[in-house]
C-alpha cells in the first residue's frame, strides 16, 4: 500500500520515509531514498544502529507490560508502523494494553492510522495523532 498525504511534495523527502527505508521497509519514494543514501555517506553504520534502537524499545515495551504492569502507552515520533510495534509488543505480554502514536510527519500519521484497529478480542486500541511541532503550554495548540 503506497499512502501521499495531501501536501506532500513530490521530490520532497519525508524523515519517516527515509527511516523506513534505512530499516527495509516499503514504504518509501525516490526521494526518501536518495535523502537515506546521502545520509548513509555520512554516517554508514547508521541501519546497525537504528536495528537497535528498535530491539531496545522491544525489551522495553516487554519489560513494562509485563513485569511493570503498565497498560497505557505514548508513542512519541512513532514514525512509520513497521515490524515490532509498542501495540504488537505490549499486546502480546497484555492484550489489554493501550497505544497512542504521535508524529508530527504527516506521512507517518496517516500510515499509523490506516493500521490502527483493535484486536480480535476488542481489546488493545491504538490511536494515532499529529503533534503541530509547537510547546504543550504553546496558546496555539488548541488549533492542532
Amino acid at each position: 500500500m503506497t499512502i501521499t498525504p495531501a501536501g506532500r511534495q513530490a521530490g520532497e523527502p519525508s524523515i519517516a520515509c527515509v527511516y523506513d527505508y534505512l530499516l527495509g521497509g516499503a514504504h518509501n519514494f525516490a526521494a526518501d531514498q536518495e535523502a537515506a543514501r546521502q545520509f548513509l555517506a555520512r554516517w554508514p553504520d547508521a541501519p546497525v544502529t537504528m536495528r537497535a534502537n528498535r530491539a531496545f524499545l522491544g525489551r522495553v515495551v516487554r519489560y513494562l507490560a509485563g513485569q511493570a504492569g503498565v497498560r497505557q502507552f505514548l508513542d512519541i515520533g512513532s514514525g512509520i508502523p513497521t515490524m515490532g510495534n509498542v501495540h504488537e509488543i505490549a499486546q502480546q505480554v497484555a492484550q489489554e494494553a493501550r497505544v497512542v502514536y504521535v508524529d508530527n510527519d504527516a506521512v507517518a500519521v496517516q500510515h499509523s492510522r490506516s493500521r490502527s484497529r483493535p484486536t480480535c478480542a476488542g481489546h488493545g486500541r491504538s490511536w494515532a495523532t499529529r503533534n503541530c511541532g509547537t510547546c504543550w503550554t504553546c496558546p496555539s495548540r488548541s488549533r492542532c
